[in-house]
């Protein structure tokens, strides 16, 4: 009679286990990361940690970021946990093309039925040493054996630092650029002049290549676009 008890007992025991074991993601230090202020080109680089705090193996079905800026890496490769079992996960934002507060999102997929998607989200505040008004020139509307002129502003936003334009170069065909003032102290501004001579129809584009003496940008792109019709 006991024995027959104790059995069932031991059969209920496992069956409510197995019930009630349940992986439970959690990232630590939080769902919610602040970059800080960055330069543009930088990287802004930050390594979470991945914990099952649950009874069951967390099972990592994905990581995806909301972006092709945005790489976010399991290390060691890593994608079963067992119970108290970690995993840091490395997240490298690139700033090239994003400028000003941006705010970007990861999702994490499991097992964790109570919670199957994790959504890490990051903010970080994109600096540029230079300006620039309008931020690309484009020759539109153009015709063949025309020359045409174009200016863009370039202002020095810091408030403390001047700056030095070391060095202009052109890598567009037929584009001759001019700067008027190479040092600018904070909040000056200067011009960049390009004359564009269009000897062919059709569309092409390219960049102007600036350097600086700032550390933290040493090399700043100014892209060029062209549009040229037939006479």
């Amino acid at each position: 009679m006991f024995q027959r008890f104790f059995a069932l007992i031991a059969i209920l025991l496992i069956t409510f286990s197995g019930l009630f074991a349940q992986p439970r993601i959690k990232i630590i230090p939080g769902t919610t990361l602040d970059l800080g202020d960055l330069y543009k080109g930088q990287k802004g680089e930050r390594v979470v940690t991945i914990k099952n705090v649950g009874n069951d193996t967390l099972r990592i079905t994905q990581v995806k970021a909301s972006c092709g800026c945005t790489a976010a890496l399991l290390k060691e490769k890593k994608e079963s946990l067992a119970p108290s079992d970690t995993v840091d996960l490395s997240i490298t934002f690139d700033t090239q093309n994003q400028p000003g507060k941006v705010t970007k999102q990861i999702y994490i997929t499991s097992n964790d039925t109570t919670e199957p998607k994790v959504t890490i989200q990051f903010s970080a505040n994109v600096l540029e040493v230079l300006k620039l008004n309008p931020p690309y020139f484009s020759f539109d509307n153009t015709k063949v054996d025309s020359t045409y002129v174009k200016t863009i502003t370039i202002t020095n936003p810091s408030k403390e630092k001047g700056i030095k334009i070391l060095t202009v170069e052109t890598k567009f065909e037929n584009l001759k650029v001019t700067l008027m003032k190479n040092t600018l102290m904070p909040g000056e501004e200067t011009q960049l002049q390009a004359v564009f001579h269009a000897n062919k129809s059709g569309t092409a584009q390219g960049m102007i290549e600036l350097t600086t003496d700032n550390p933290m940008q040493t090399k700043f792109d100014i892209k060029v676009y062209s549009w040229v019709n037939r006479k």
